[in-house]
């Protein structure tokens, strides 16, 4: 995974010095707010005058005005048409659903701010309508994280893309879009800020493992690479324990269902499968209130096999392994929370679902981890092959542990693309 941007924390736009930045994103919700005779807004303001007085539309989208009252002389302002609304919620700080388009109120700004060269922005975020604790379910308590997260996703590269860069570029490539975000909150103390950072930066750098595992090429990620990308993530989290089960006898005794999906697969050993744990522990065992056991789907591509998908219709199946992706990003994410109220524990089953001689065949029987006899109808439903046997091994786990006395609840998630079960 890469580094990500330096993220400071302003409660106040007065704290922002002009050298720390080199563009200025606001995001603010009424077209209104500018006119407030306050800083900074008087200055936005001025900048803004020209381009509203030639542009009636000015202010639905987002727009770049030169400004020299901020870093970089670099002005985009990002606005959210409305968060106030029955059918509005936080995510319209992240997709801001505008009258005429769909403008990413977070994401676009930073993007725009990338587009003109900026690589330090400062992120002003105004304070939104006190109305918003009216709207029915609507949840803003998290909406400074919301903003954070899209700004982070504005600035990261794809892991295809960064080692092409770094390959062809060497010391010059550009890995990640910013350096450093400034993250100004009015009203909002350092500390809310630094808490909201710490979680949003949790978050983030579960979802790049997710995303650098689940983007592209099959080849840059077997299972094998998979589990290798795994197990460099958990390296430095704190509490996550990470094990791989490679030996295909063992897979064959203990997932009998995967080994078998799997056959054609044996023909290189680069493609071999392999079964990915993990383990989270609390670091407050007595304030845990569940222990939750994920299984992901790993098939690091699906050609269906013998039942083979035709007619263009492999295309993408790369994707195939999100889910055991977002479990492992998940794992992680909680880990550099260091979440209190829950233990995890994850099985992560990865497979290539290929084709050849010795492919899974319909109409073969074969048996379960559980005994439970099973006929192929189809082998590209090899999704809840590759599933059913770590979810009876986590019914196992459950059940040996309220023998033994523990009265934590626990419940069982699978995490699958294009999976029907």
């Amino acid at each position: 995974m890469t580094t990500l941007p330096e993220i400071r924390t302003h409660s106040s736009y007065s704290q922002l010095a002009v050298g720390s930045h080199d563009a200025v994103v606001a995001v603010y919700t009424g077209a209104d707010i500018l006119t407030q005779q306050q800083a900074p807004y008087t200055d936005w303001e001025a900048a803004a005058a020209p381009f509203r007085q030639i542009d009636k539309e000015f202010g639905k989208s987002v727009v770049l005005v030169p400004a020299p009252s901020v870093g970089g002389g670099r002005l985009v302002l990002s606005p959210i048409d409305s968060v106030e609304d029955d059918t509005d919620d936080v995510r319209k700080v992240f997709d801001a659903n505008q009258v005429y388009n769909l403008i990413d109120a977070v994401k676009s700004g930073v993007a725009r701010a990338i587009e003109a060269g900026a690589r330090r922005p400062a992120v002003y975020l105004a304070p939104l309508p006190a109305s918003v604790n009216a709207v029915p379910d609507a949840d803003y308590s998290r909406w400074i994280e919301v903003a954070l997260l899209a700004a982070l996703e504005a600035s990261y590269v794809t892991l295809v893309v960064r080692e092409h860069r770094t390959a062809t570029l060497g010391a010059d490539a550009v890995v990640e879009n910013l350096h450093s975000i400034d993250l100004v909150v009015e009203s909002h103390s350092d500390e809310e800020l630094r808490s909201a950072v710490k979680r949003a930066t949790a978050i983030e750098g579960g979802r790049r493992l997710a995303l650098d595992m689940g983007y592209g090429d099959p080849e840059r990620m077997t299972p094998y690479k998979c589990a290798e990308t795994i197990q460099a993530a958990a390296a430095s989290v704190p509490g996550l324990e990470f094990e791989v089960i490679k030996d295909l006898d063992m897979i064959k005794q203990d997932y009998p269902l995967l080994y078998h999906s799997a056959r054609a697969s044996f023909a290189e050993k680069r493609t071999w499968p392999c079964v990915v744990k993990l383990e989270y522990r609390s670091p407050m065992p007595a304030q845990v209130k569940e222990h939750l056991f994920l299984v992901g789907k790993g098939v690091t591509y699906d050609t269906g096999g013998i039942s083979l998908k035709i007619g263009g219709s492999m295309r993408g199946m790369s994707r195939d392994k999100l889910g055991a992706c977002g479990v492992a990003g998940f794992a992680v994410a909680t880990g550099l929370m260091q979440e209190t109220a829950v233990d995890l524990s994850c099985v992560l089953a990865f497979e290539r679902n290929s084709i050849g001689p010795n492919s899974l065949l319909p109409d073969e029987i074969v048996y379960s981890r559980a005994g439970v006899r099973v006929l192929i109808n189809d082998t590209d439903a090899e999704g809840r092959l590759v599933m059913t046997d770590p979810v009876a091994e986590c019914c196992e786990r459950i059940l040996a542990a309220r023998v033994a006395g523990s009265k934590i609840p626990a419940a069982i998630y699978t995490v699958a693309t294009l999976t029907g079960h």
